[in-house]
């Protein structure tokens, strides 16, 4: 069995590797917290600068799910973990923009539906791998199958927004697609691709790069010029300094942390908003 503590299946460690997946852990809570300051208290004043210190953070954390996904002897349960968390925070997303609007807040956060996007793709990866080592087309198509189908669900997901049905409308807010998940497909992608390439962390970081430089290219000339996506590309800096170990402590910190500081928030700019 494998000891996540203290066997090492990544690139040879450097001197420089001093942070654990804890360790990046805690510095996405802080940056994440910062940013949803911004998108809560706007109106309150909150200075457009603490919006930025957020841009890294989804990249950071679809990294950590590929490292969670490689070390996990339970991978369905790990993908049902981020499931529940997205059903969960999508209803409650729901609930409070119903209950208690605000029109200058949009309450879409949902990381969960990204990650388990991302680890679905990760399977599918496995069992692509494991068709070819066991010469098993059935396998194979199976997995071909599974890359296909987020496709298909977005598109449905797309038709049922634009139907005048409302029920079939708000049941596809329960749907994780390739579309509508936090950072879209690209971050989902980029997720993949970080588990395709988890031994080569430099390759990584280079592929953080290219996509960051690619959201600045065709945001460059956009009239939004409050878009620092591109600022994602300070995430290489966890990145190359992990160590490859999960640390310990917090272990499902993260999964009440996350939607909690969003509600007390978002509550919080209510109470205030006038």
């Amino acid at each position: 069995m494998k000891n996540i503590e203290t066997e090492y299946f990544g690139p040879p460690r450097r001197p420089w590797q001093i942070l654990s997946g804890t360790g990046i852990k805690i510095a996405g809570i802080i940056l994440m917290t910062m940013d949803h300051l911004h998108q809560m208290f706007i109106a309150q004043g909150a200075p457009n600068w603490l919006n930025w210190f957020g841009r890294p953070v989804a990249v950071m954390f679809v990294f950590l799910s590929a490292e969670g996904f490689f070390y996990t002897h339970h991978k369905w349960r790990y993908m049902l973990q981020f499931l529940t968390g997205f059903l969960f925070m999508s209803a409650m997303n729901l609930t409070l923009s119903t209950l208690m609007p605000m029109e200058y807040i949009a309450l879409i956060n949902n990381i969960f539906g990204t990650l388990f996007m991302a680890a679905f793709y990760m399977w599918n990866i496995d069992r692509i791998r494991d068709g070819l080592n066991d010469k098993n087309p059935a396998k194979i198509l199976g997995a071909i199958g599974g890359f296909l189908l987020p496709f298909i669900t977005s598109l449905a997901v797309i038709l049922a927004i634009q139907s005048e049905n409302r029920t079939v409308a708000m049941i596809s807010l329960f749907i994780p697609d390739l579309l509508s998940v936090e950072g879209g497909f690209a971050l989902v992608l980029l997720g993949a691709a970080f588990y395709v390439l988890r031994k080569y962390r430099f390759v990584q970081a280079v592929l953080v790069l290219a996509v960051s430089a690619l959201s600045w290219y065709f945001s460059k000339d956009s009239a939004d010029l409050g878009n620092f996506q591109w600022l994602m590309v300070f995430a290489v800096i966890p990145i190359l300094l992990y160590n490859g170990k999960r640390g310990k402590g917090i272990k499902y910190f993260f999964y009440i942390f996350y939607p909690a500081h969003i509600y007390i928030l978002y509550c919080a700019a209510w109470f205030l908003r006038g």
